[in-house]
């Protein structure tokens, strides 16, 4: 089985960070979004990606390269204007080789094991779909379950109009009959090609797609406060809150707090105190006395003497001067550009 992961939207929710950087390279916990999924397509067994890139494509290619890192084999295709996501899947249709196949948005979050359950699930059906669990699926989509078998799906449904709570998680696979059925839509009311319609089409002839429900988190991850409340999840997930790397240098007398992710090359100075909810990123350095929590800082950040940091995503090489005070919360997170 092969894989896709569309990767080529413009984060428009997540703005001011996408301007920058593009969503699916956002880091949490310990990597990028798309590295998360990368993972889970090459543990349940699907090696071999498509990843279809748009906005700030080179961004994302240089970042992933070949995938040989993570154990995949990537190659890429560019969706030059945003034309729907069944425009996306079919720019691969010649990578997918009328097999079945995996499929991914390039933005979810979901605990690792899922993808292997995915995979599992597709034996005896046509395609399987996940789904989550939520108060109102009107961001996007309702997903109608009967007897472990998807009868329906409904695309950004009307606010309070849905009698299902189950949402399309975004985590599939697919028959190659959908790509055929892809190829004959005519555009949606936004002027894109939408794969749920193609989906609803395949549904209408009688496939079979069995409903996976995520045990656990799941997120897209849609805003930049869901990127501070999702370090801590995902954190907390992967290694039980204390994520140390061996070749960070943590001085006596500094203090860490669960959840907490320190990554390689990282500093931290007597007297600091991270934590909790705080990912640093390679090379960083938290100087004495400094407080940082729910905090994301990206590689080759440093944070002087006494600073004070909450609620922040502040990107690469960015330093704070000693005695900065940054008082931000998940309502309103401070949010820092790259200085390099």
């Amino acid at each position: 089985m092969r894989g896709v992961i569309v990767a080529a939207g413009e984060g428009k929710r997540m703005r001011p960070i996408t301007y920058w950087r593009p969503k699916p390279l956002v880091p949490v916990a310990d990597a990028p979004i798309i590295v998360h999924i990368i993972r889970g397509f090459v543990a349940a067994g699907v090696t071999d990606i498509c990843v279809v890139v748009g906005h700030l494509r080179d961004q994302i290619v240089a970042a992933l390269g070949d995938g040989s890192q993570w154990g995949a084999n990537l190659t890429y295709r560019v969706q030059e204007a945003p034309r729907g996501t069944a425009d996306a899947v079919l720019l691969a249709r010649d990578f997918l080789k009328d097999g079945p196949f995996m499929l991914s948005w390039g933005d979810i979050l979901v605990p690792p094991d899922h993808y292997r359950r995915v995979v599992e699930a597709h034996e005896g059906a046509d395609g399987v779909l996940s789904v989550n669990v939520v108060e109102d699926p009107w961001e996007g989509a309702a997903v109608y379950v009967e007897g472990g078998f998807v009868e329906r799906i409904i695309e950004k449904p009307p606010r309070g109009a849905s009698k299902t709570n189950f949402n399309n998680a975004g985590i599939l696979v697919l028959p190659p009959e959908v790509l055929e059925i892809a190829a004959t839509l005519e555009p949606s009311p936004r002027g894109e090609l939408e794969l749920p319609h193609a989906i609803d089409v395949l549904l209408d002839r009688g496939a079979r797609l069995r409903a996976v429900q995520v045990n656990g988190y799941w997120s897209d991850v849609a805003r930049p406060a869901t990127v501070l409340e999702m370090n801590g999840v995902v954190i907390d997930h992967l290694s039980g809150g204390f994520w140390v790397d061996p070749s960070a240098q943590v001085s006596d007398g500094a203090e860490l707090i669960m959840p907490v992710y320190v990554g390689p090359g990282v500093q931290i100075q007597a007297g600091a105190r991270v934590g909790p909810k705080v990912s640093l990123n390679e090379n960083c350095r938290v100087e004495n006395g400094a407080v940082l929590s729910c905090t994301v800082l990206l590689s080759d950040c440093r944070v002087g003497p006494a600073c004070t940091v909450s609620g922040a995503y502040v990107d690469t090489g960015v330093e704070l001067p000693a005695g900065t005070h940054l008082p931000g919360d998940l309502e309103r997170p401070f949010l820092l550009p790259p200085s390099k």
